[in-house]
């Protein structure tokens, strides 16, 4: 990964999540690289995560322990990268979690809060505050938001989780429009060998996982720089799986602002109705010659 270490020196990065799987592979690859990261995480061992960073890579690390429901904190989070680092250039939405039963299972509405906030809610408030910082600041930046698999290709039993992703997928997307000081992206990844993943009963008895087993969190972690440094990719998701190379999500602007434009021009109509024309003069011509190749006397 070492192709990316000139773009990587010096920065900043913010990584939510960083205590354990991707989150904490990603921090430990950015620290390696030359960067300096504020480690963020509801789990206090995240203090000695980045004294262990510290302690390789001295003044590489800070932490900053914090609950992602609390939508304020968030705000706090910021300001004390800010203050520990005097810069931001990278934020990393990674945290997340995952429901270990069907939305229609839980008795009451407590889990799905948790989960849309924690998922959903906090990276993009992340995201507010990270654009309003770089573009008070005219500094350029990056946000990495950590989506799945499970956004693409919805799983019954997990509804919550599966529909997070998909709204951060689309709300990546939809930031497309900040390049080029602000690159908005996320990642997608197949299920990888995290505590999130290994403890979840649902995904360790989805059929896919047996068979092929789970991913590296350096495979995710390879894609996540590929967003930060790679200054073609905006507004994308780049799947990660087992054996191919990150591939981004195709998404349909084109045919989006056609329809929106046909809409506002109010041409729909005019087009619905001159196919619609077109098409009866196909069948009555059609009819029309059935009718005359048919033997004579038949009805």
């Amino acid at each position: 990964m070492d192709e990316y270490r000139s773009k990587l020196q010096g920065k900043v990065a913010i990584v939510t999540g960083a205590a354990s799987g991707i989150g904490k592979a990603l921090s430990e690859h950015l620290v390696g690289l030359g960067a300096k990261v504020l480690l963020a995480d509801i789990n206090p061992s995240v203090e000695l995560h980045a004294e262990a960073l510290n302690r390789e890579q001295p003044g590489s690390a800070g932490w900053f322990a914090c609950d992602l429901c609390k939508l304020e904190l968030v705000q706090q989070l910021f300001d004390h990268a800010v203050a520990h680092f005097g810069h931001v250039d990278i934020v990393v939405n990674n945290a997340g979690i995952a429901n270990d039963r069907s939305l229609f299972s839980q008795p009451d509405h407590l889990e799905l809060e948790q989960i849309v906030h924690i998922n959903l809610l906090a990276p993009m408030e992340a995201t507010r505050i990270a654009v309003r910082y770089f573009k008070a600041s005219g500094r350029k930046g990056v946000v990495i938001n950590t989506a799945s698999v499970g956004g693409l290709l919805p799983l019954s039993v997990m509804e919550s989780y599966g529909t997070t992703k998909a709204a951060l997928i689309f709300f990546t997307r939809a930031c497309r429009g900040l390049a080029p000081q602000v690159r908005v992206n996320a990642v997608a990844p197949y299920f990888a060998s995290t505590p999130l993943v290994e403890r979840n009963r649902i995904i360790s008895e989805y059929p896919l996982v047996p068979a092929m087993g789970l991913m590296s969190p350096t495979k995710v972690v390879r894609a996540m720089l590929k967003a930060m440094c790679d200054e073609s990719v905006v507004g994308d998701t780049l799947m990660v799986s087992m054996g191919s190379r990150p591939a981004k999500v195709t998404f349909y602007d084109e045919l989006a602002v056609s329809v929106t434009s046909y809409i506002a021009k109010g041409t729909v109509r005019v087009y619905a109705s001159a196919f619609s024309a077109f098409f009866a003069r196909v069948l009555d011509g059609t009819i029309g010659l059935l009718r005359r190749r048919a033997p004579s006397g038949s009805s």
